[in-house]
């Protein structure tokens, strides 16, 4: 199993450069394909939201408005794009060509980007989103909870910004969840080409219902040697556990399930998902 085909939606340029440069490392460990894709907004699926108790004039106002900043965005989305490109030596194409390497390609479509993510991700191998930061509308946790929750598809969380290396020293954050084991199951590419793989086992109230060793046991026929690292943490703080846990074994990705409890319950008490979507420093691959 490899991974071919990345999505990479890219909402604007301040926060695209992560996403680009972590699909990147992802994509030079497959020579795979990334597709950058640019979701202008429709004005017109504005007018539901803005039509009551607004004359003609301020919807058209709002619509020209939104197609304005719509199109700049866009036009500096794509400046980055091709910088980006030109920069890492990319070959920009839309066809596959055998033995090529890495390749990338752009395409920009109107829409809602949340629902567009959610029905294309579904052909890709992988989708890359940016980690939702706070006070910022960019990237969307609409969208990001639409590439997990929607497409079928592991995702892979960009942070803010890229670190230097990305998959030599991964960290799982086991749960013995099947959320966990899917995610796990979608990693073995990543953790067969990993220098260093680190099992994250709580020792918590909530006892994982498969023991990490049979975890360790299970890698071991992938050809993956694993170390456990175990520590002490109530079940409501695993979420910043497992981001002090990785940072203190080097990693520089993290693998976990997500929602492995309900979504309702994460929002109201928090949740290790939403805890590690809102803080992680490094890439996070999820899976649902």
């Amino acid at each position: 199993m490899r991974y071919r085909t990345v999505l990479a939606p890219i909402g604007a340029p301040e926060i695209g450069l992560s996403i680009l440069q972590t699909s990147l490392y992802l994509a030079r460990a497959f020579e795979a394909h990334i597709d950058v894709l640019h979701v202008r907004p429709d004005p017109r699926g504005l007018v539901p939201y803005t039509g009551e108790g607004m004359d003609g004039s301020m919807i058209e106002e709002i619509m020209d408005v939104t197609e304005r900043e719509g199109g700049e965005r866009e036009t500096r989305s794509r400046e980055m794009f091709d910088k980006f490109a030109a920069d890492n030596g990319l070959r920009v194409a839309d066809e596959p060509k055998k033995g090529s390497g890495v390749s990338i390609s752009w395409q920009s479509i109107v829409g809602r980007e949340d629902e567009v993510v959610a029905t294309r991700g579904r052909v890709y191998d992988i989708v890359a989103v940016g980690r939702p930061v706070k006070d910022a509308a960019l990237p969307s946790p609409i969208t990001l909870e639409a590439a997990l929750l929607d497409t079928g598809r592991p995702i892979l969380v960009a942070p803010p910004v890229a670190g230097d290396s990305f998959g030599k020293s991964i960290a799982i954050a086991w749960e013995g969840s099947p959320e966990a084991a899917r995610a796990i199951a979608d990693a073995i590419p990543l953790l067969e080409k990993a220098e260093k793989v680190t099992v994250l086992s709580a020792k918590a109230a909530q006892v994982s219902p498969i023991d990490a060793d049979d975890l360790r046991h299970r890698l071991a026929w992938h050809g993956v040697a694993c170390e456990i690292q175990s520590f002490e943490a109530a079940a409501s703080e695993l979420g910043a556990a497992f981001l002090e846990q990785s940072a203190e074994a080097g990693a520089d990705l993290l693998i976990k399930g997500a929602y492995s409890q309900s979504r309702l319950r994460q929002l109201i008490l928090g949740g290790r998902t939403r805890h590690i979507l809102a803080h992680a420093k490094i890439p996070v691959l999820l899976s649902h």
